[in-house]
């Protein structure tokens, strides 16, 4: 079932929903889209911080809920928009905002690829038993080319994190709480922004004298699709609003599970023009290719989900 926001969290949905749709077109070239693996959302960024957006989880009154609005309406949009570490993360982490744009990695991503890395200003690394805040300015990173939609960069060389910034062992798991938050929430938009576009597609294409979409096969499996987006939304909004580690871990688990079915369905539907850069479809699913892996992927979840659900559990006497 969906719940309801509150009045306030509506309107701001509301005006975060206009923004997105006012810079969320795609260069062109002619009626093609430009080939390029990623689209940065400048235009959506000065708006949205003009408008004093990235800070909404430390405005009064506001918190997860608000802040998780924001990260899934950005997330809609094809132009790329670093929203999870800087708008949800790190406030309600720290409490307070650092310099954006924000990476996030675990120690054992450093020697690879790492999003955002590339432009960010902060970073921040879970130790396993502690949290690093690094700032970036003065540390040499190589660019990465690839498929995936998003900025990518690596250390040119081991970086030396001693005398980065530490939050604490107590802040270890808030940090991957938080985290799985974001990316249940970022795979959440993606995967219901490639359906939602593959579902217009699939209007307008004709086979045997009518539309792709009339034919049920095609209605079943995009309803599925549907589910499997709403049902990450909600989710994460309830993992937003409980505050607890065990509803994320639950969120990311079925948000990356969920992203094999839709990414194999709307590339389908869409034909082989939906694998090319001058389709808007891969500015989504190619997003999600990198997602699916985030954080070590599903088993990382599965792994803490069941020390978390038993570290709820009451324990019986004797």
């Amino acid at each position: 079932m969906d719940f309801d926001f509150s009045a306030d969290q509506r309107a701001l949905a509301g005006a975060i929903q206009r923004i997105v749709a006012d810079h969320r077109e795609v260069p062109r070239t002619g009626n093609v889209v430009e080939p390029r693996a990623f689209h940065p959302a400048t235009g959506l960024e000065a708006a949205l911080a003009g408008g004093g957006f990235f800070e909404v989880a430390l405005a009064d009154g506001c918190g997860a809920v608000e802040a998780a609005i924001l990260v899934y309406e950005a997330g809609l949009s094809p132009l790329v928009l670093e929203t999870g570490a800087s708008v949800l993360i790190v406030p309600l982490l720290i409490g307070e905002a650092l310099p954006r744009p924000i990476a996030i990695a675990r120690l054992a991503d450093l020697p690879r690829g790492v999003r955002f890395l590339a432009e960010a200003r902060t970073l921040i690394v879970d130790l396993g038993d502690d949290v690093a805040v690094v700032d970036m300015a003065g540390r040499e990173v190589v660019p990465l080319d690839g498929v995936y939609a998003y900025p990518l960069g690596k250390f040119a060389e081991a970086p030396d994190l001693s005398a980065a910034r530490r939050l604490g062992a107590d802040k270890a798991g808030e940090l991957r709480r938080l985290w799985r938050l974001a990316l249940a929430l970022e795979i959440a938009a993606a995967m219901q922004a490639a359906t939602d576009f593959t579902t217009e597609y699939v209007k307008q294409r004709h086979v045997f004298g009518r539309p792709v979409g009339s034919f049920q096969a095609v209605q079943h499996r995009l309803a599925a699709d549907a589910e499997k987006c709403r049902g990450t939304y909600w989710l994460a909004m309830k993992a937003a609003w409980s505050g607890s580690g065990l509803d994320a871990a639950l969120a990311a688990l079925h948000a990356q599970r969920a992203i094999a079915q839709v990414n194999y369905d709307v590339h389908q539907f869409n034909g082989a023009l939906g694998m090319t850069l001058e389709h808007a479809l891969h500015l989504w699913t190619f997003r999600l290719r990198w997602l699916v892996g985030e954080m070590g992927g599903f088993r990382t979840h599965v792994a803490d989900i069941v020390d978390l659900a038993w570290s709820a559990a009451p324990r019986k006497a004797g």
